[in-house]
């Protein structure tokens, strides 16, 4: 797993791994840890952060260059937010300027997405992004909200989502105290006091639990 600021955590996808007695090795791009090579990952996890994927870092392109790898390996991988940014960009996709979806907002299931994974048409979720992807060739939309289609994709093995399942009550303080002046300007219309109030549905861990489980073991 590779988590590139402290307070955008890992939250349940941990209780996933352990319920799987998987181990689960954390990667901390903010204190300068490095990347792994593709050939030591079994299952690549990316999660968020506040950085752009258009930022000319170059551990951002050699992340992408990770990401391609595992992909093309047939491996499975998930992404969250930026995570999701970089496995599009990794194939070609755009990132660009998207309405400000900060706070708690609805999702819709594409026919498509209900059909493979036997999931709920609409959820209510966390969205924290000021930007998105459109979709790689190849890409299959799994997900969209009414301000952006494009909030989740899959791609071979891979999945990528614009917004935040892995959030819990916990988490989500985190998220809110070191990144409230973020939420300025968000076509949700809520405050940072309201969002830091939501406790996070049952059933976006479930679904986070569905997919995980899903990339684990296609059909």
């Amino acid at each position: 797993m590779i988590q590139h600021v402290a307070f955008e955590a890992p939250g349940a996808i941990t209780k996933w791994a352990q319920l799987h007695n998987y181990p689960l090795e954390v990667i901390r791009i903010f204190a300068e840890q490095p990347l792994p090579p593709a050939a030591a990952v079994d299952f690549l996890v990316v999660l968020g952060g506040p950085m752009s994927a258009n930022d000319p870092e170059e551990w951002l392109v050699q992340e992408r260059a990770l990401i391609k790898a595992v992909v093309a390996d047939n491996k499975p991988m998930f992404g969250i937010c930026l995570g999701a940014q970089q496995l599009a960009k990794a194939f070609h996709a755009q990132i660009v300027s998207t309405p400000k979806e900060v706070g708690w907002g609805k999702i819709q299931t594409t026919t498509l997405g209900q059909e493979r994974l036997q999931i709920a048409p609409q959820y209510e979720i966390l969205h924290w992004h000021g930007e998105g992807f459109t979709l790689p060739e190849n890409g299959q939309r799994l997900f969209a909200s009414q301000f952006w289609k494009n909030q989740g994709f899959c791609l071979k093995r891979a999945l990528g989502l614009q917004f935040h399942l892995e959030t819990t009550k916990e988490t989500l303080q985190g998220v809110v105290a070191n990144d409230a002046a973020f939420v300025q300007g968000s076509v949700l219309n809520q405050d940072a006091t309201q969002i830091a109030l939501q406790v996070p549905p049952v059933k976006n861990q479930q679904l986070l639990f569905t997919l995980l489980d899903a990339l684990v073991t296609p059909k």
